[in-house]
């Protein structure tokens, strides 16, 4: 009988860190995608410091869910750990592009406000393309 009851909570236990694994990701994706969302509403809104508070956030919790192979792969379902590179690939595009609109913001290289704001937005959809790319690859395959 305490066999039974062992072993019972032990696959309790294993179902429930699934569980929560999977609720972790799901919730640290929508947590990201708000914060991308308030990126985009400062550029329609062109406000250069929502932006800028906003795509700080972003890319620091983009980078700590994504820039971790092992952690990553723990919140994937069994049988797709393997696919947590895509999220390191991902991570690396991320965080090249936010720099490219930290730089537009700041001016860093001294051009027109339209040239930066085309090349802050451009680096945006590219943030987009790497989700986009990551949850095609990971979740649909």
């Amino acid at each position: 009988m305490k066999k039974r009851t062992l072993l019972t909570g032990l696959i309790a236990l294993a179902l429930s860190t699934s569980t929560l694994s999977a609720f972790d990701l799901k919730s640290n994706m929508l947590m990201l995608n708000a914060e991308l969302n308030e990126v985009q509403q400062g550029f329609m809104t062109s406000n250069q410091e929502g932006v800028s508070n906003a795509i700080k956030r972003f890319a620091k919790n983009a980078q700590d869910l994504l820039g971790n192979k092992d952690k990553f792969a723990s919140m994937l379902p069994k049988g797709k750990e393997h696919r947590a590179t895509e999220a390191l690939n991902s991570a690396r595009i991320i965080s090249h592009n936010v720099q490219i609109i930290e730089d537009a913001i700041a001016n860093k290289h001294n051009v027109s406000e339209r040239k930066r704001r085309e090349e802050s937005q451009r680096a945006y959809t590219y943030i987009e393309h790497a989700c986009f790319n990551c949850h095609n690859i990971v979740r649909d395959n």
